[in-house]
């Protein structure tokens, strides 16, 4: 890969991004940026994990961005490959959660995304870290894996809002707490829990907020915890998670943490920006001002 005349930007193209829509746009996304002031090149994923590799090259390369055209899950391949570096991620927003987006002011309408990107800021942010793999939204274990898994075979997790909805109703009617050893910077607690979220950016699901008061540059993780719930009970929490008002201080609880290292009894689903895992030991950990973005 070579930079290629006045171009300081490269877009990575998830071409199965927002159901099949990338594959149309890899012959117009260069001239819809053109048009919008900014050169850049194109390149498409040739096959899944490849975009990380794709963004460490052209942060070798000396490109000052690499944009994320796709979903969630693009954007979380490519912050894998920036992170560390001064390359900032943008996003060309392509999915139907982009909670990341959301998190960091883009526009909702896609074509007024060029534009928003030809004046953006540089801002430098905090990313997250499960087993050794970055995540910049969120990451999860309990229920929300399961949810994730079961939603990746149709429509994406961080894809489609419905999806993640009707997954979590289906889940909520069959799923058992796991019985969990959970240390919170050296505290350990034990015990069947239904959820344990780390958040670094405030939405997830498609515009869910596990944490609504999460920034992504403050140096911690905001943790959701919640312990064995009934049917019921855990019904409310899902329609409360939507507004952010689900934290109750007991059966449900906030709390900032640095490392979170969750011990069970069996490999589970574990969900890291939408994508799925599986593992009987998660190591989290917070990590500040990793990554540089391009935001409003």
């Amino acid at each position: 890969m070579s930079q290629n005349g006045a171009a300081s930007a490269i877009a990575i193209l998830n071409p199965e991004a927002g159901h099949g829509r990338g594959r149309n746009l890899a012959t117009t996304l260069a001239k819809t940026f053109r048009d919008a002031g900014m050169h850049i090149e194109v390149l498409v994923t040739p096959a899944p994990a490849e975009a990380a590799r794709l963004a460490a090259e052209a942060s070798d390369d000396g490109y000052a961005t690499v944009i994320a055209a796709g979903g969630d899950g693009t954007a979380n391949e490519i912050a894998n490959g920036l992170v560390g570096t001064t390359t900032a991620l943008g996003l060309y927003p392509l999915g139907t959660g982009n909670d990341l987006a959301r998190s960091l002011g883009y526009p909702k309408r896609l074509r007024d995304v060029p534009a928003f990107l030809a004046k953006a800021r540089r801002r430098v942010i905090d990313v997250g870290e499960l087993n050794g793999r970055v995540f910049v939204n969120a990451a999860g274990v309990g229920i929300d894996g399961v949810v994730a898994e079961g939603v990746k075979g149709s429509s994406r997790y961080v894809g489609s809002t419905l999806g993640y909805f009707a997954g979590a109703l289906g889940a909520i009617a069959l799923y058992k707490a796991l019985a969990m050893r959970i240390t919170v910077d050296g505290e350990s607690r034990e015990g069947r829990h239904l959820i344990v979220v780390a958040s670094n950016g405030r939405y997830f699901g498609g515009g869910m907020q596990p944490a609504p008061k999460s920034a992504l540059d403050d140096g911690w993780l905001d943790l959701t915890i919640a312990t064995e719930l009934g049917k019921l009970a855990t019904l409310g929490a899902l329609a409360r998670l939507y507004r952010g008002t689900h934290h109750n201080g007991t059966t449900i609880q906030a709390i900032r943490a640095r490392t979170v290292d969750i011990a069970l009894d069996r490999r589970v689903a574990v969900e890291i920006d939408g994508e799925v895992i599986h593992a009987s030991e998660v190591a989290i950990k917070v990590r500040p001002g990793a990554l540089a973005v391009l935001t409003a």
